[in-house]
C-alpha cells in the first residue's frame, strides 16, 4: 500500500472520528492533529472543499495559537481571520524570529499594511516601538514603506521614529529612502543627526558621500568629528563629572532648574532621565533647534521704537505680551508698543554648547542628565 493511500486512509478515519464523536474533546483534539499532519503530507489536496477538514484545521490552529507551530501552519493554510493572531505574535512571540515571520505573513495579507500601521500608531509606545524594530528586521519593501512613513510622522514618539530610522538604515534601499526623505525636507529635524550618523557607516560609498552632504554631523571646537548619536548613547560617563560640567562651563543651570537649583528659562530638568532617551538628550544638546518643546519656542518682539526682545513667550493678552529672556528676566511690553511678533525656528538654547568641552565631557553631562529620574 502506497504512502499516499495510507495517509488518505488515516485522514478519512480521523474525519470519521470527528463526525461521530463529540463528547470527548481530548479525542477530537487528537483527531484534529492527525488531520492536520495528514494534510501537510498530501501535496495537491484541496482541503478547502471539505468543511470537516477545514473545521479541524481551524480548531487545531486555535489550540496552538501563539506558538511557532501556528506560524508554520499559517504559512501553509492561510486561514481566514489570521490577522489578529499574527498581530498578537508580532507583539508577544517567543523570539524575534517568530515575530518577524508573523510580520512577513501579515504584510502578505490583504489588510496587512493597515494592520501593522495601526500597531505602529498605537498609544502604547513600547508596543509600537517593538513593531517598528521588528519591521526593521523584516527589511522588505513593504516594511520600508511603513517605516519611512513612521519616521516622517512627527506626531509619533521619538522612540518609535528612532526604531524606524534604525530599521531603514540596515540596508541600501532603506538608506536611500532616508536620504530621499531628508533631501525633500520630510525627515523631522530630531531624526537627522541619528540618521546621518548611521549612514556615514554605510558599505555603499555613494550613500556615505550623499549622507555627508545632506545630513552633516556635528564636530568639536577643533573640527574633530563627534561619534554618531547611536554610538554616543552606548558610551558610559561619570555622573559627578557631568554634574560639575552641567553647573559650570556647560552653563546649563543658567536656563534650567534641577531640583530647585538654576534659572527657569527652559524646561525643568529635574526628572529628564525619566522622560528622554539618551539619544534624544544628545540631539537636544548638539542640535537644540531640532526638537523644540511646545511652549518653549523662541519669539522675537519688535517694538515701535526699534527695540528687539528675544525669549520665551510667557503670556499674550490684549493688553501686553510677556517675554522671558535668556537671563530669566520677564519683560512686559504693552500691546500698543508692539510692531511685530515673530516665532523663530531657532531654539533659545545656544548652539555649539558642546564646544565648551570634549566628547567625554559631553558623555558625562548626558550620564548626569540620565540620572535625573522621577523620585
Amino acid at each position: 500500500m502506497s504512502y499516499k493511500i495510507v495517509t488518505s486512509f488515516v485522514l478519512l478515519m480521523a474525519v470519521f472520528g470527528n463526525k461521530t464523536v463529540f463528547a470527548d474533546e481530548q479525542l477530537r483534539a487528537r483527531n484534529d492533529a492527525i488531520i492536520v499532519r495528514a494534510i501537510e503530507r498530501m501535496d495537491g489536496y484541496d482541503f478547502k472543499n471539505d468543511q470537516h477538514v477545514t473545521d479541524a484545521i481551524t480548531r487545531h490552529m486555535e489550540r496552538v495559537a501563539g506558538t511557532q507551530e501556528y506560524l508554520d501552519l499559517a504559512k501553509k493554510f492561510r486561514p481566514a481571520g489570521m490577522e489578529k493572531q499574527l498581530q498578537h505574535l508580532i507583539l508577544n512571540g517567543p523570539s524575534d524570529n517568530s515575530k518577524s515571520q508573523a510580520a512577513m505573513l501579515l504584510l502578505e495579507a490583504a489588510s496587512g499594511k493597515s494592520s501593522l500601521s495601526e500597531l505602529i500608531h498605537s498609544k502604547d509606545v513600547n508596543a509600537s516601538s517593538s513593531v517598528a524594530r521588528i519591521l526593521g528586521i523584516v527589511g522588505n519593501d513593504s516594511a520600508h514603506y511603513l517605516l519611512i512613513d513612521a519616521a516622517e510622522n512627527i506626531d509619533l514618539s521619538f522612540e518609535v521614529r528612532k526604531q524606524s530610522i534604525l530599521g531603514l538604515a540596515k540596508n541600501g534601499k532603506g538608506q536611500n529612502l532616508i536620504l530621499k526623505s531628508a533631501s525633500e525636507n520630510r525627515l523631522p529635524a530630531d531624526m537627522r543627526l541619528l540618521a546621518g550618523g548611521l549612514l556615514t557607516r554605510s558599505n555603499n560609498e555613494a550613500i556615505k558621500e550623499r549622507a555627508g552632504r545632506i545630513l552633516p554631523q556635528p564636530q568639536t571646537k577643533d573640527t574633530a568629528p563627534i561619534a554618531p548619536i547611536d554610538q554616543l548613547a552606548a558610551m558610559k560617563g561619570t555622573i559627578d563629572q557631568g554634574r560639575k560640567l552641567f553647573e559650570g562651563v556647560g552653563t546649563c543651570s543658567n536656563c534650567h532648574i534641577v531640583n530647585r537649583n538654576g534659572k527657569e528659562v527652559g524646561p525643568d530638568l529635574s526628572e529628564i532621565g525619566s522622560k528622554l532617551s539618551r539619544e534624544a538628550m544628545y540631539i537636544a544638546i548638539l542640535d537644540p533647534s531640532a526638537g523644540i518643546s511646545h511652549n518653549y519656542e523662541n519669539h522675537s518682539v519688535l517694538t515701535n521704537d526699534g527695540q528687539v526682545v528675544n525669549g520665551l513667550k510667557i503670556s499674550d493678552t490684549d493688553q501686553e505680551i510677556v517675554i522671558r529672556t535668556v537671563d530669566a528676566i520677564e519683560k512686559r511690553i504693552a500691546k500698543d508698543e508692539v510692531e511685530l511678533i515673530k516665532k523663530s525656528d531657532k531654539s533659545i538654547m545656544p548652539e555649539n554648547l558642546h564646544h565648551a568641552f570634549d566628547q567625554q565631557g559631553l558623555v558625562n553631562i548626558v550620564e548626569y542628565m540620565a540620572s535625573l529620574t522621577k523620585k
